[in-house]
């Protein structure tokens, strides 16, 4: 079945046509103590009907917003992840040690995020998209590091409870990450698709996020492997955190959780770290065979030009 308007109105159609029977049906035979099964299959097919109409509406809707806008899917989505990062909360709440949720519009690294993100896809700012990642990526970073600073103060260090910085990271920051990586692998390529041979002072700073070096070098596949390894690592490390639900329950019998040893996290990020260190050394290699090769063209040429002489 082909995925377009004509094939989802037949579908919606066929499925109110099947609908329809089963609704009549109902009608004349209600009094009937098993009518209710021929009801629910015919509320079944409108739902389903409805579900598919909302579906082919929302996905026209998006395509009409997309050539209208005259941008790429990935800048949307970066823009909107941009929002979402700033609607959302930053932290969660930990009520025993009276942490309160704090949203991204009353986080300025939040909207230093935002604003890195925007800076990115903005055409008119296309010089400057470096440094929008670099503020974006700074302020993520500054982030974690706030909140491994909060884990030190009186307010936390006084439970038996080992807290990590994870444990205090929600939504908003996850939104920010994600919407960065995908800035940061777009800015990636479009450099690497530039004829100019990229120097490795243009390749080291993107190699600081796994396999965006390889990325610029024009190794596109060899990099994204590196960086879903890396986004593996970090989804471990996200899962392993304690959720604001769990907080909340002992909340009520004013304590932390039990204490559980955070093994699960000191291994995420020792992983994240080694593939961190294993992309720059695919990075060092792949800079080193390309200045051998330079070398060895370079002496070929060399030497055809002294033997035409």
């Amino acid at each position: 079945m082909r995925d377009d308007s004509t094939s989802v109105r037949n579908l919606v159609i066929g499925m109110l046509l099947v609908a329809a029977p089963f609704a009549v049906a109902y009608l004349l035979t209600r009094g009937n103590p098993n009518a209710d099964i021929l009801l629910i299959v015919a509320i079944f097919c409108v739902g389903l009907a409805v579900t598919f109409a909302l579906a082919s509406g929302l996905q026209q809707l998006g395509g009409v917003v997309i050539r209208l806008s005259g941008r790429p899917p990935r800048d949307i989505m970066i823009v909107g992840l941009a929002a979402l990062s700033v609607l959302t909360p930053w932290t969660i709440a930990v009520d025993v040690a009276n942490l309160h949720q704090i949203f991204g519009w009353t986080n300025p690294l939040a909207w230093l995020m935002a604003l890195g993100l925007l800076t990115s896809v903005t055409q008119s700012a296309r010089p400057y998209h470096g440094w929008g990642l670099v503020a974006a990526g700074l302020a993520l970073v500054g982030w974690v590091g706030w909140a491994g600073f909060v884990l030190t103060t009186p307010s936390f260090s006084k439970f038996p409870f080992t807290f990590v910085p994870v444990d205090l990271l929600s939504t908003g920051w996850y939104a920010g990450l994600i919407g960065w990586v995908i800035a940061v692998d777009a800015f990636a390529a479009r450099r690497g698709r530039e004829p100019k041979l990229a120097q490795p002072k243009d390749v080291w700073p993107l190699s600081l996020t796994p396999g965006m070096g390889l990325v610029r070098l024009g190794y596109a596949g060899r990099g994204r492997l590196w960086l879903a390894a890396a986004l593996l690592a970090v989804a471990f490390i996200g899962i392993s955190g304690v959720n604001d639900s769990e907080f909340a329950y002992w909340a009520h019998y004013n304590t932390t959780p039990p204490d559980r040893g955070r093994l699960d996290v000191a291994l995420g990020a020792a992983a994240l770290a080694l593939v961190l260190v294993a992309s720059w050394i695919d990075t060092w290699r792949s800079l080193r065979r390309r200045e051998i090769m330079g070398d060895w063209l370079a002496r070929v040429r060399r030497r055809s030009q002294s033997e035409s002489r």
